[in-house]
Formats: C-alpha cells, sequence, structure tokens
C-alpha cells in the first residue's frame, strides 16, 4: 500500500506516542530486525506513522503509489473492479506483510493497477519511494525481502487465477461447509470444527485457496472463522454462494 492523491481519514500521532508505535510495527519484519544497526536508525529517521479508518482506499486503480507501506495492525483487501461494479479480491494484508501491487508501483513508477481498501483500521509505517529505491539498490537485505514478497502473492493469484479458470471452487466450498456444519452447543450457529489444511485435503485444492475464499464468505457475513472452527453465521449466503 501507499499514499496516492486524495487519500480520506489518513492522520499522525503525537511524536512520541508515534515514535512507540513505528518501532512496534518495524519489528514486525525480518528485514528490519536483521539489518545493520545504522539501516535500522535510517529505516526509523524516514518513516513516517499513518493511522487509517476502516471503508478508506489505501491506493486506488490508476494512481501512483507514493511510499511503500508496511502494515503493523488492521487488515486491507486489494481487488479488482469491473466497470460494471463486479469485485475480485485478489489477496488482504495483514499485519506483518506488505503489498507487491504497492512495492511494483514504486519500484517501477507505474501507476496501481488494482485497489486497496481499508477492512480494518489500519496503523502503518509509510517509507518514501526514492529512499526506499535505494535500499533495494544497495542493501540486500531489502531487496530480498522484496523479492519474497512478490514472490508469496504471486502463488496466491496464480492459485486464484486456477480457480477462476478450471471451476468454481467457491460452490464447492459453500456446499461442503453447508453439508458439513454441525450445532453446536456452544453457539446457536452450525460449526465445522476442521481446519483450512483439512478442507482444502477434502477439495483437492491449496490451503491458500480455501483460506482466502473463506476470508471472502466472513467478509459476505456467511460464516466467522476462529482457529481450527467455521461458525456458519448465515446459511442464505452459502446457499446462493453453492446454487
Amino acid at each position: 500500500m501507499a499514499t496516492s492523491t486524495n487519500r480520506p481519514s489518513r492522520q499522525t500521532g503525537p511524536e512520541g506516542s508515534d515514535g512507540h508505535v513505528k518501532r512496534a510495527i518495524l519489528e514486525r519484519y525480518a528485514f528490519y530486525r536483521n539489518c545493520e544497526p545504522t539501516l535500522q536508525a535510517d529505516i526509523e529517521r524516514a518513516a513516517n506513522v499513518v493511522h487509517v479508518e476502516p471503508g478508506s482506499r489505501f491506493f486506488d486503480v490508476g494512481l501512483p503509489c507514493a511510499q511503500v507501506a508496511l502494515v503493523g495492525q488492521g487488515s486491507v483487501r486489494v481487488f479488482l473492479a469491473s466497470e460494471s461494479g463486479r469485485e475480485i479480491t485478489l489477496y488482504h494484508v495483514a499485519p506483518g506483510e506488505t503489498c507487491p501491487v504497492n512495492l511494483l508501483c514504486v519500484l517501477l513508477g507505474r501507476p496501481a493497477p488494482a485497489t486497496a481498501l481499508v477492512e480494518e483500521r489500519l496503523s502503518a509505517v509509510l517509507l518514501p519511494t526514492e529512499i526506499f529505491r535505494r535500499w533495494v539498490a544497495e542493501e540486500p537485505v531489502v531487496r530480498q525481502f522484496v523479492l519474497e514478497a512478490v514472490a508469496i502473492r504471486l502463488v496466491d493469484i496464480l492459485s486464484l487465477l486456477e480457480e477462476i479458470t478450471f471451476g468454481r471452487l467457491d460452490r464447492r466450498l459453500a456446499d461442503f461447509l453447508l453439508r458439513r456444519a454441525e450445532p453446536s452447543g456452544r453457539s446457536p450457529t452450525s460449526v465445522v470444527e476442521l481446519t483450512h489444511e483439512q478442507i482444502a485435503l477434502e477439495l483437492s485444492t491449496a490451503r491458500e485457496v480455501v483460506s482466502r475464499l473463506l476470508r471472502e464468505f466472513e467478509r459476505r457475513g456467511a460464516v466467522e472463522l476462529s482457529r481450527g472452527c467455521i461458525q456458519v453465521r448465515d446459511a442464505a449466503v452459502l446457499e446462493e454462494l453453492r446454487d
């Protein structure tokens, strides 16, 4: 993620409190923890803390990315939208992660090909474009960070492409949840006590694919996710997806 023009609900706090938040966010990233103390100090000086409210667009398709963002708290959904308003989620960016669209736009100087929407209140640090480009060119630990971030997301996007091209796995997953859900004495909702890995094995697909679809189901209010457990909140939504 990164700043682009006319971004709403962006604010910074007092220098003292933001200094503590800044270091806490940076500590989530291995490239910062593993780099030399002099580079750590440079990163801290260059980084600025931002807080962004849910519903804000962190970057928008067709607009430039002015800075690199490192997420400390919250969640961002990166998606494509058609002229008709249909959307497809590419991936989510969680704490300790960054966005390859953001990274590539900054490094290549190109406008964003997708949109990033803040789903949960976001706290992040922003790194200026020119300084970050210099670090990528000169610092192997930063360069490795960029390569790993892009490679991991490329696998996710290829999995998504497989879903779209070769089958409607969302239908299969919705049907699976409806068939396997059982009432729980702890909750009035139905419960599927399986991990994402176990469901992936049942559906002959990758765990990452199942996790992405379940997050989308959760965003639509159909399920609620917790460790080793999926609660069906709205079976009607799952039935609509299945049918």
